[in-house]
């Protein structure tokens, strides 16, 4: 994963991290990039779950959800 991107050492700990998570922090740090790497990894593992993308409004749930679509066919390559 960490060849696609140069991930800060907090966004490693989230793309290792098992389970839910949570994140809370500021603007413009990188919290969608992990999410969708996140998500996209997690997708590939797990053939057939549900990965639901939820967000305040449907434009910023898109956003994120070309992420990951973006970051599952750079993975799957």
């Amino acid at each position: 994963m960490g060849d696609i991107l140069n991930l800060d050492k907090w966004q490693e700990e989230v793309l290792a991290t098992k389970g839910n998570i949570c994140l809370r922090s500021g603007r413009q740090v990188g919290k969608s990039t992990i999410i969708g790497l996140k998500a996209a990894k997690f997708a590939l593992e797990n053939p057939n779950k549900l990965i639901m993308i939820i967000s305040k409004t449907e434009r910023q749930a898109g956003l994120l959800f070309a992420k990951v679509l973006r970051n599952v066919v750079e993975i799957d390559k």
